[in-house]
């Protein structure tokens, strides 16, 4: 039997002795008419609930459940405490196991029948009720209960909540099963992901602390497979090898392996050379104690309890701490692409919608705070917007953005845009999933940012590095192979053509700092926007030590008065960028752009909510 489990049973044979006691009401030298029966107490206490449940809705379920059995008590019989009593004891006792408070699940009003071999009916129902009672707060709790409102409670950019279960059918459900801990324990994540982090924090707090791992020097020579080297052993010993029979300061085939799998679980380049950031990325992770390895399974776990049920048979994922996407597909990855997330002042939100539409040679529209943005730098260096290739437009009339006094102006009446083309910030083609965070999916013409290890460069999108193969995979899967072929409607197609999805794609955008790979290897990722210890402090109920970071409210642009302080009122001289006026589309190395696509292209006003959302300080490109 595991530790965990001869732990729970220990915990369940205490629970159900004090529940036996309890059930040893003086029945000697007393008519039966003189005391009250355990369903009287039973319902009494009902009555006055006391505060285990808080919420209303739990209380009002366990009076509905006890009411419909006439207060007959569900987890003793005549002869003492039931099969099912034991069974749901030890359930919570395993609370532990899944990231869950086990304080939370200590059997309290009793305490007393530890001491006193015979106990009142009010005292037996007592227990009766405090079971139930547990029952219903697990139920919660392994939904995700404990913090029901993560954007409020935690963070803006935290945009989901819990589907908690519905306490009426909480009872009824486990009550009537042949084992009851089981189905409780199935109120748990479905996921295997969630599983495998399950099975890890299990064998991590079973497991001793290992002896502190042997240090590599910060700094040294590239150590490439093939080459001998002084530090090969240390390298051996700090991995984990035995030692090499002979050429020990060899580095081998056995020690490529090691150092490859090591540089996948810190998402790093597989590439097996040992530089600057691998040695860095060594020592980091000998310093990680085990609790702090707990706390984050814990935080990884607790988001799991916030995503839908049901991702999709097929899906898109993208783990912010791991900087990656993957196209899933019947719970596997059938695509995995590294991306650019936002920067810890502007970060990319944590939520779930479908994608709807794949735009190939998008414009990008300004949202207001990126236009001061961009008009505060080109005012600073003596430069138009149209330098940068970018048209104003004030309704339909194209305007030159050194006539606007800007300080007057309301940015919201102006459209500010890049067209599609080359250098365009959008790339070539964006991904379309409409939230009230104007966030979504894109290229990007700078691909050299995608070499760094941790990747926070964005306002907010999520930019990917292979976006191309990305849509050809999507656009595969949704019309059939070949149906649409990407590159050559990027080379010949119109700009802003957007193609519907007939399929609507789930994308999930999740912050899972603790990831289980293919080959069950835990990856332990790091906290860049410090939503971990927000759920952590989360969980211990300490709300007012969580700073909420970077808000929503945060994000109102200023006056545009530096504008006018900095710019001239004439043109500036410098050399403007060459564009083409067939459809405002600038000049490309590819064939002329054709008329934009019969579905036409959206604006945010025409079905996409940008009021009060993240969109306003995101790179939002909505098409006009």
């Amino acid at each position: 039997m595991s530790l965990r489990r001869m732990t729970a049973a220990r915990f369940a044979l205490t629970a159900v002795g004090v529940l036996s006691l309890a059930l040893s009401a003086p029945n000697e030298g007393r008519a039966a008419n003189e005391a009250p029966s355990v369903q009287t107490e039973l319902q009494g206490k009902l009555n006055s609930l006391s505060n285990v449940l808080p919420r209303l809705e739990d209380q009002t379920a366990l009076k509905k459940f006890y009411e419909d059995r006439d207060y007959k008590p569900v987890w003793f019989d005549e002869t003492g405490p039931t099969k099912a009593a034991g069974d749901i004891l030890e359930a919570f006792a395993d609370a532990p196991a899944w990231g869950l408070n086990a304080a939370d699940f200590e059997l309290r009003s009793n305490a007393k029948a530890i001491r006193v071999a015979r106990q009142s009916p009010a005292e037996t129902a007592a227990a009766e009720y405090e079971v139930s009672a547990l029952v219903l707060k697990y139920a919660n709790h392994a939904r995700g209960g404990r913090i029901p409102e993560p954007s409020r409670l935690l963070s803006d950019f935290l945009d989901r909540k819990p589907v908690l279960a519905d306490p009426q059918d909480v009872l009824p459900l486990v009550t009537a099963a042949r084992n009851p801990g089981d189905v409780v324990r199935g109120f748990h994540p479905q996921h295997p992901q969630f599983f495998a982090l399950h099975e890890l924090y299990v064998k991590l707090r079973t497991e001793n602390q290992p002896a502190k791992t042997v240090a590599i020097a910060a700094k040294g020579p590239l150590l490439i497979p093939g080459q001998s080297n002084a530090e090969i052993p240390l390298l051996r010993r700090r991995l984990g090898l035995p030692t090499a029979s002979r050429n020990e300061e060899t580095y081998d085939g056995a020690l490529k392996t090691a150092v490859e799998a090591f540089q996948t679980s810190m998402s790093l380049d597989a590439d097996g050379m040992i530089g600057p950031v691998t040695r860095k990325a060594l020592n980091a992770n000998d310093t990680a104690s085990k609790q702090d390895k707990l706390k984050s399974i814990v935080a990884s776990m607790e988001q799991w309890r916030w995503m839908p049920s049901d991702l999709g048979a097929a899906h898109v994922l993208v783990n912010i701490p791991a900087f990656s996407v993957d196209l899933m597909q019947d719970g596997k990855s059938s695509l995995h692409e590294r991306v650019i997330v936002g920067k810890a002042e502007s970060p990319t939100p944590v939520f779930s919608k479908n994608m709807t539409s794949i735009v190939l040679r998008p414009s990008w529209f300004l949202p207001d705070t990126i236009k001061q943005e961009k008009l505060l730098s080109a005012a600073r260096h003596g430069r138009s917007l149209e330098d940068e290739g970018i048209i104003v437009k004030k309704g339909n009339r194209t305007v030159k953005s050194w006539t606007v006094d800007w300080e007057k102006a309301k940015l919201s009446e102006y459209s500010i845009f890049q067209p599609s083309g080359d250098g365009n910030a959008l790339g070539d083609v964006k991904f379309l999933f409409p939230n009230a965070h104007s966030v979504y999916l894109h290229d990007t013409p700078n691909k050299s940012l995608f070499a760094a290890t941790e990747r926070l460069f964005s306002h907010g999108c999520i930019r990917l590095k292979n976006p191309l193969s990305f849509a050809q995979r999507l656009l595969d899967g949704d019309r059939g192979a070949g149906t649409w072929k990407v590159a050559q409607l990027i080379e010949d197609g119109p700009g802003s053509n957007q193609i519907r999805l007939e399929k609507p794609l789930p994308v999930h955008i999740g912050y899972f700092s603790v990831w289980i790979d293919s080959k069950g290897q835990p990856e332990y990722l790091g906290d860049p926007y410090g939503h971990d210890k927000r759920v952590l402090l989360g969980l211990e109920q300490k709300w007012a030590e969580i700073d909420r970071g970077v808000e929503i409210a945060a994000h109102r642009p200023e006056k545009l008065s530096r504008v006018n302080e900095t710019a001239s009122v004439e043109r500036p001289a410098k050399k403007r960028v060459s564009t083409a006026h067939n459809g405002d589309q600038p000049a490309r190395s590819r064939r002329p752009a054709k008329t934009a696509n019969a579905e036409g292209p959206r604006h945010p006003s025409r079905g996409y909510s940008t009021r009060g959302s993240v969109g306003q300080m995101m790179n939002s490109a909505y098409l006009q």
